[in-house]
């Protein structure tokens, strides 16, 4: 049964030393081939975990090939750190993704009636509202073109939808939430739409108060990027893509499981 155990484990292991030295090779590759920071955001995550995932494998590896006793004992202990640590970050994204963030959207991701984030009271909201963090975020969106062309590609790790429509109004209506929210002026302003990216403001004035509508500039690198409205956006996105590596994560964790209930078969053998 231990010899079983054993050969299970060092096969796991050599999936995640591949997987290690797969996020090694990715970091790096963006770190040296990047245009921009935003490009390279990812750069010291994939770098660290696929550090970690090499270290951790090669010590299992080393376990279970050499019947080595001590290099068990610091495999299994670091993997249980690892599943803790896991499932704690987990329950945080979860935590964070579920609380109301001061807008509704409808399920075909339009947005409804955003409100001021400064009424968002969850940490992640709190992230995208500090000024260096929300500079950032702004030339990310910038520099990835969200409102200057039709095939909104994103490289600030958020997935959008691909939508060309040529009429104005039902273009502007099926647009994505992070467009709505950041290429356009919000609905309460009553401003007229020329095209798909110019707005007029009528003789009157905006027919709201809300200040969202003295932000909007139809100018391509300002739009409505400064707007309360497009912060909403963004936060929506990264609920949603948090949401999506909650649920990496869970499959992640029965991996880990798994090979840590089999490492202590092979080490109790």
């Amino acid at each position: 049964m231990g010899c079983i155990c054993n050969c299970f484990v060092g096969l796991l292991n050599s999936v995640l030393l591949t997987v290690g030295i797969g996020f090694v090779i990715s970091g790096a590759y963006l770190n040296i081939n990047g245009n921009s920071d935003c490009e390279k955001v990812l750069t010291t995550p994939l770098i660290v975990m696929g550090g970690l995932l090499l270290i951790l494998s090669l010590i299992g590896i080393m376990g279970t090939s050499c019947s080595s006793t001590f290099c068990m004992y610091i495999y299994l202990t670091l993997m249980f750190l690892l599943i803790l640590g896991v499932i704690a970050f987990t329950i945080f994204v979860f935590m964070i993704t579920n609380q109301a963030v001061g807008k509704t959207i409808a399920d075909s991701e339009k947005v409804i009636e955003p409100k001021n984030p400064m009424d968002f009271s969850n940490w992640l909201a709190k992230k995208v509202n500090k000024e260096n963090n929300w500079k950032k975020i702004k030339s990310c969106l910038i520099d990835a073109r969200l409102c200057t062309t039709d095939e909104y590609k994103l490289e600030f790790n958020f997935l959008v939808l691909v939508d060309q429509v040529p009429d104005i109004e039902v273009y502007n209506k099926s647009l994505p939430a992070l467009q709505a929210a950041c290429c356009k002026p919000p609905d309460v302003c009553g401003f007229t739409q020329k095209n798909k990216s110019v707005w007029e403001v009528p003789k009157s004035g905006p027919s709201s108060k809300n200040k969202d509508c003295k932000k909007w500039s139809n100018d391509g690198d300002k739009m409505c990027f400064e707007c309360d409205s497009c912060k909403v956006g963004v936060v929506e996105n990264l609920k949603r893509e948090w949401k999506a590596l909650a649920l990496i994560n869970i499959c992640l964790l029965a991996f880990l499981f798994l090979i840590y209930m089999l490492g202590c078969c092979a080490f109790c053998c």
